[in-house]
């Protein structure tokens, strides 16, 4: 047995979440000696390798030691985590969850092994020797391969991609490792051709090599595969005999295929010997077949969506109630979904879930509105820094910060969700501003205003986001009234009328000073905006968890907490005055004290004033809104609804936050907004006309476009009766609010009967309505040079005597709109229909 250390390569599996703008730090260690150290900047699973020499047939000990665990101490506090998939050793690999592995954790003894390591320490895998086993044995003499008949086999990839820093996409194309050629994508899907002189009669695996993945300025460079055709077989990305290996083509990092490829990797198709020219083997007469194909199609995406039931439209307040845009008196009862005010600069937990599955649970749980924090930060650049995991979200890769709102509250308005958009902070972090002011030498007031009115023009009718908290938590220095330096309530009556100047839909949430905890300078002091019945007043209340008050402290606690709180803030409400939202309550709610200080409050909130269990507020009128604090558990003194798993909700919170609830309109009311919709209409062809029945399965298949929120998802049977040789699929395109650039899915067809398959695959292309109105408003006169419109029967006749159908008329009205033949698009305004005009 060999006793000599040999040189052996580990390989650590391990991805992270990054902290105050830093990420998991660790070192690597072989029987208690440092071989190397690492910091994973991802989200997503990385490969971390380290080299030295160890006895052979010996065990060893491994240590993965993690050592900038950190945790902010405020209620937004964020943390940070090295996650530890497994370690690889000589083909073996070993998983953190094995039960040789153990955790060494400061503060928390040794724990089972594990995959989240969520405190400095040391992961220990105890290797035994079969793990270093020498190598053994004699290789046998390999025979004399026979010369293949080779054959020249063309290669067509369909392909674009995303440029960044001016440079797009390049990839090479293999077979069997070799490389054939290279390209680089544009930005509009284009055939690159390629010859492949190969071995015919053989298996070979078509490889497309993407080698220059980037991110550059905030634009992130993708390459995107549509179809591969190999000797004239067509095949979609997608299809079950394609995958992807990330980074280096070594095997171990397979996943299945997909069009987008977001990171350097090769994506491989296992293509079948009868694909290539020169087959050796006899084939059998075949019986002639017509062949079937699915054409392409294009359709613009539709705008604007349709309210049933629910919160309708935008709201306004009515004494101490709000109201909706159908009067029916509203109550909002929602949750904080914190995150975008600190170092990521987007929703917390991405990197644990979908946004559309967080989403999903908020709705599940009852919510109908949600608190969605930012600071002005976010702004400063279009980049998305960290705390995604794209292979969850893969529709926000590339995207902005503030696009990945868009993606969030778009969503949210198709579950009937409404959004009230909270300015958290001045500068990225976590908790309040540290000065107590709602601005800061970085960011003066003015430079707030006007992130504020250009966020109130982006969202302008955009029926989801119903409103603007001005600035959370003013505190240790803000006061209400007094000097112009501090006076937050002046400040706030500034910042409203000035989004009132471009937005007069929305609600203007007004918090208090001393942390929200207090609005009572409004009684000799209210908020007046230039737009009435658009104020609704927000104080914070918090229980023991954040302090143990002197409220909490009363003799008569907790019957002593409704004239508390009457004096602090409720009196607003219960004067008429204005309605009141409860910005933030919460807690963790372990001990029996702040259950009853939960309970106590949600009475309240319902309006029950002396705690009776009866409501005390006029019939047809609603409590007191509210938005929990908060959802992601990441919050250091409360926690959050999920739990440390990010999946399991904390029910004990769901059941005090449920009795505050009553009168607010839920799911089960039926309230959701539909989206518009538009269809892209596919054409599959046989060939020619069979003298039997043919049948064929189809199913929509993701690209870029996603289904649920970009279409509704499609499958089922077509066939074709003898001598027909067409069949359309319809597939219904979605609206939605957000500025994506164009989208592709596809429509693929399977399993024929009495056919073939030639092209599987047919790409449906989205044109974003926003590109398209940019593009239509960009029109010159050098697009149009003379046109002359004929009302009678609907056409415009172009400077160059194309003509274009009119889309709309009325033979009363000044405007008619109309296509410059599907490129374009333009309004004229028009007093005299048969006169011609120069652009």
């Amino acid at each position: 047995m060999a006793t000599n250390p040999v040189d052996t390569t580990f390989v650590v599996n391990a991805s992270g979440v990054a902290a105050g703008g830093v990420w998991p730090h660790f070192k690597f260690l072989v029987d208690g000696v440092a071989v190397g150290q690492a910091t994973v900047n991802s989200t997503s699973a990385g490969r971390f390798s380290f080299t030295t020499k160890v006895a052979p047939d010996v065990a060893h000990k491994i240590q993965i030691v993690y050592d900038n665990d950190w945790l902010a101490s405020d209620k937004s506090g964020m943390y940070r985590d090295l996650i530890v998939k497994s370690v690889e050793v000589n083909g073996k690999t070993v998983a953190s969850t094995n039960s040789a592995v153990s955790y060494a954790a400061e503060g928390q003894g040794t724990l089972s092994g594990r995959e989240i390591l969520s405190w400095s320490g040391s992961l220990d895998f105890n290797m035994s020797k079969d793990m270093f086993a020498g190598a053994t044995g004699t290789p046998t003499t390999p025979t004399t391969p026979t010369t293949p008949t080779t054959g020249t086999t063309p290669i067509v990839v369909n392909a674009h991609g995303n440029a960044a820093g001016g440079v797009n996409a390049h990839f090479k194309v293999m077979v069997d490792g070799k490389v054939i050629g290279e390209a680089t994508a544009g930005t509009a899907a284009k055939d690159f051709t390629f010859n492949a002189n190969v071995s015919a009669d053989a298996a070979h695996k078509v490889q497309i090599q993407y080698d220059n993945d980037a991110v550059v300025n905030g634009a992130d460079r993708n390459l995107y595969v549509n179809k591969i055709t190999i000797g004239g077989h067509a095949v979609a990305p997608t299809d079950s005999i394609v995958s992807i290996d990330k980074g280096a083509l070594d095997g171990k990092d397979v996943v299945a295929g997909q069009q987008g490829i977001w990171w350097n990797g090769t994506m491989e198709v296992k293509a079948d010997k009868s694909w290539f020219a020169g087959s050796t083997s006899t084939p059998t007469t075949p019986v002639t077949k017509p062949a079937l194909s699915v054409s392409d199609v294009t359709v613009t995406e539709p705008t604007g969506t349709k309210s049933t039931g629910g919160i309708q439209g935008f709201l306004h307040t009515e004494g101490n109630q709000i109201v909706d845009a159908a009067g029916n008196t509203v109550r909002l009862t929602g949750v904080n979904w914190f995150g975008g005010e600190g170092y990521n600069y987007v929703p917390a937990g991405l990197w644990a879930d979908s946004y559309q599955g967080h989403l999903e649970k908020m709705k599940s749980v009852g919510f109908n509105v949600i608190r969605l924090t930012m600071s002005d930060e976010m702004f400063d650049s279009a980049a998305v820094t960290n705390g995604i995991d794209y292979s969850k979200n893969p529709d926000l890769m590339g995207l902005t910060r503030l696009q990945v709102y868009d993606k969030v509250i778009d969503y949210a308005g198709k579950l009937g969700m409404k959004v009230i958009l909270d300015h958290h902070r001045n500068d990225g972090g976590a908790g309040t501003n540290e000065h107590g002011l709602w601005y800061s030498t970085r960011y003066p007031e003015s430079k707030m205003i006007e992130n504020w009115k250009m966020l109130a023009k982006h969202y302008a009718g955009n029926e989801t986001v119903i409103g603007a908290d001005l600035h959370n938590e003013p505190s240790v220095t803000a006061t209400w009234g007094g000097s112009a330096a501090t006076d937050w309530a002046s400040a706030a009556e500034r910042i409203g009328n000035a989004i009132q100047t471009v937005n007069k839909d929305w609600l203007l949430f007004v918090e208090g000073t001393e942390w929200s905890s207090t609005l009572a300078g409004a009684q000799s002091r209210p908020i007046e905006f230039d737009v009435p019945n658009k104020l609704v007043y927000s104080p914070h209340a918090y229980g023991q968890s954040v302090y143990n008050f002197s409220w909490l402290q009363d003799p008569n606690y907790p019957n002593n907490l409704p004239a508390q709180y009457d004096s602090m803030w409720g009196y607003l409400y219960k004067n008429n005055t204005a309605p009141i939202l409860l910005g933030e309550w919460g807690g963790l709610f372990n001990s029996s004290a702040e259950q009853t200080w939960g309970k106590s409050l949600a009475k309240y909130l319902n309006g029950d004033w002396n705690l009776d269990g009866k409501s005390d507020i006029a019939a047809g009128d609603k409590g007191m809104s509210w938005t929990f604090w908060a959802w992601t558990p990441e919050s250091g003194d409360v926690g959050g609804v999920l739990m440390d798993d990010y999946k399991t909700v904390n029910q004990t919170k769901v059941d005090i936050f449920k009795t505050a609830m009553g009168g607010a309109v839920f799911d089960t009311d039926n309230g959701s907004t539909t989206p518009n919709t538009v269809n892209a209409t596919f054409t599959v062809k046989l060939s020619a006309a069979s003298s039997s029945a043919v049948t064929v399965d189809y199913a929509t298949v993701d690209g870029t476009a996603k289904a649920g929120s970009d279409y509704t998802a499609t499958s089922g049977k077509l066939t074709f009766a003898a001598g027909e040789t067409a069949k359309t699929v319809t597939v219904k395109v979605l609206s939605d609010s957000v500025t994506e650039g164009n989208e592709t899915f596809g429509l693929k067809i399977s399993n024929p009967t009495a056919a073939t398959i030639a092209d599987a695959t047919g790409t449906g292309t989205i044109v974003d309505a926003s590109a398209a109105k940019a593009a239509a408003a960009s029109l010159s006169s050098a697009d149009l040079l003379s046109y002359t419109v004929n009302a009678a029967n609907d056409t415009a006749t172009l400077g160059d005597a194309s003509t274009a159908t009119v889309s709309s008329h009325d033979a009363s009205a000044t405007d008619l709109s109309y296509a410059t033949l599907g490129v374009n698009y333009h309004e004229l305004h028009v007093t005299d229909t048969s006169l011609a005009h120069a652009a």
